[in-house]
């Protein structure tokens, strides 16, 4: 691995494939670009490896691995039956076919998996018809760097193959020459810095850092978003948004995985109530993730809450059960003096995962050439729900894809002529910036959060204007990341609420409850977005497959 130090790096830095995105999608791309021969760099907003939300997640990944018994069949069936119908059959057959060799792939790159007796250790996920969900190996790691238990071992394995890595480095702009994407501009500590590609991997994770509550890490801003769209690029299904149902609250502010249902975890009121068995039928091993987080807004609502909450019951998760899939939880509880088998937690839900992103075909493949995708800022997969232990296995799967299409269409590798990037508020804007930030999220979470409707999210479409006004008065020429991620933030609320007030039903996470039925006549298909002149958004209908 060659480091490469913006200081030191020239104005026209090339390479054949440029991976955006330094976490698991981002480095099984690399890899696999790096295994087809190409010369490959990866650029990162933060360290490799060590940030975004591959760092917090939870390490699960869902799908027909080696030797549970599992079909490629099922697994589509559950996941397009999660999605309500209008994910990509074509991606989702990609996903499943692909996770046969996700297991072989992160072991070969020396990531550990449970195997007690030799065989995988097998969860069952709300959602799923079978057990097959693999844990990495987080448990032995603490809560909030869980996900090192996969990025490292990835990171070294790109770093053997000889990939180029310059962190600290985000991406502000694609670039493009005769159709075709040709590099992007990044911001360095030491100014701006314009990479030439004859191909692109944007890997760069969600946005849901647009919601005032959420477990993301602080870097999720949507960049990829902003940057596919700029350049032209379609997106889709952004008015789904899957709220994580048991984010805990008290004691300890992490993710309960859901997981946990399947090993015996229960829900219930401040009276001791199972309040989920008259929602959903089946219970907390069947309720979908969007199911879930409503019910427990309802109980809230209805006074059955405690703390802005519900109770998380563990007392019958098996000890060893919770050693597998809750080892880190369960040592931080207990540093707490908190006893699972018989003191509940204070979960609710929380902006978890963006189902909609950037539009792309079963090679990765956005709609701009020379451009192509992975991870959690596309859309297409999960449909209108993720289930649990999907994002993980798409972000390798797609990653892999992404990286091996990419490796397989480098145009011409030339840098540009001048810099294009946009023009953005200096430092001396921060106190403003910091207060416009604020806003956005909290505008979002309130009209564009679990429960939806006309008036709300009309509502919503003012304060953003009024904030974007406010934002446009700060332009005063120079380039920092907190006004690119202002810039980010702002653009993904608005697509959201836009695309959330388009579609005139409830399906999957996006519940309005001024229409709070599903409508498969109109609205069984997904709503593609388009950048036009004028700035406006273009929203154009597409029936599901």
């Amino acid at each position: 691995m060659t480091r490469v130090s913006a200081a030191s790096a020239s104005a026209d830095l090339t390479a054949e494939v440029l991976v955006v995105g330094g976490g698991l999608a981002g480095l099984s791309a690399a890899i696999e670009a790096r295994r087809a021969g190409r010369d490959v760099l990866l650029l990162c907003k933060g360290k490799a490896g060590r940030s975004g939300n591959s760092l917090v997640a939870a390490g699960n990944l869902s799908g027909v691995h080696p030797g549970i018994g599992d079909d490629e069949e099922a697994f589509v069936r559950d996941t397009l039956a999660g999605g309500r119908g209008i994910g990509s059959p074509a991606l989702v057959r990609a996903l499943a076919k692909g996770s046969r060799e996700v297991v072989p792939f992160l072991e070969a790159c020396g990531v550990v998996f449970a195997r007690p007796g030799g065989d995988l250790a097998c969860g069952r996920i709300p959602g799923h018809s079978r057990r097959r969900t693999v844990s990495a190996g987080q448990a032995q790691r603490p809560v909030a760097s869980a996900g090192l238990a996969l990025t490292l071992p990835l990171l070294r394995e790109a770093k053997r193959l000889g990939t180029r890595i310059l962190e600290g480095a985000a991406a502000v702009e694609v670039e493009r020459r005769d159709g075709r994407a040709s590099g992007v501009v990044a911001l360095t500590p030491e100014g701006l810095l314009r990479v030439g590609a004859g191909s692109i991997v944007l890997a760069c994770g969600g946005g849901t850092r647009v919601y005032a509550r959420t477990n993301n890490a602080p870097d999720a801003t949507g960049d990829g978003l902003l940057l596919a769209w700029e350049v032209g690029a379609e997106l889709r299904d952004l008015e789904f948004v899957q709220f994580y149902p048991t984010m805990g609250l008290s004691p300890l502010r992490a993710v309960f995985s859901t997981t946990l249902f399947g090993e015996g975890a229960v829900l219930r009121t401040r009276q001791g109530e199972r309040f989920l068995l008259g929602t959903v039928p089946g219970g907390e091993v069947a309720a979908t993730r969007d199911e879930m987080s409503r019910a427990i807004l309802a109980e809230v609502s209805r006074g059955g809450g405690v703390g802005g909450g519900v109770l998380l019951d563990l007392s019958g998760v098996s000890p060893e059960a919770g050693a597998e899939w809750g080892g880190g939880l369960w040592r931080a509880l207990a540093r707490r003096g908190w006893d699972v088998r018989k003191d509940p937690v204070i979960v609710g839900p929380c902006a978890h995962f963006l189902m909609g992103g950037v539009t792309l075909d079963d090679r990765g493949a956005t709609t701009v050439p020379g451009l192509f995708a992975a991870g959690e800022l596309t859309g297409g997969v999960h449909g209108a729900n993720r289930l649990g232990g999907n994002a993980l296995t798409e972000a390798v799967v797609f990653g892999r894809i992404a990286g091996r299409a990419a490796a397989a269409d480098v145009g011409r590798v030339a840098s540009s002529s001048c810099c294009a990037a946009r023009a953005l508020p200096t430092g001396e804007g921060d106190v403003v910036l910091r207060e416009v930030r604020r806003e956005v999220r909290a505008l979002t979470w309130e009209h564009a959060g679990l429960v939806r409707s006309a008036e709300g999210l009309r509502e919503g479409l003012e304060r953003w204007r009024a904030v974007n006004d406010r934002w446009s008065a700060l332009d005063r020429g120079g380039v920092t990341r907190a006004a690119f991620e202002v810039r980010c933030l702002l653009t993904v609320s608005r697509l959201i609420l836009g695309s959330a007030l388009a579609r005139t039903e409830s399906r999957g996470a996006h519940w309005r409850s001024d229409a709070p039925a599903a409508d498969d006549a109109q609205w069984r298909g997904s709503l593609r977005v388009l950048p036009r002149d004028g700035g406006e958004p273009e929203l154009r209908y597409v029936p599901a497959d």
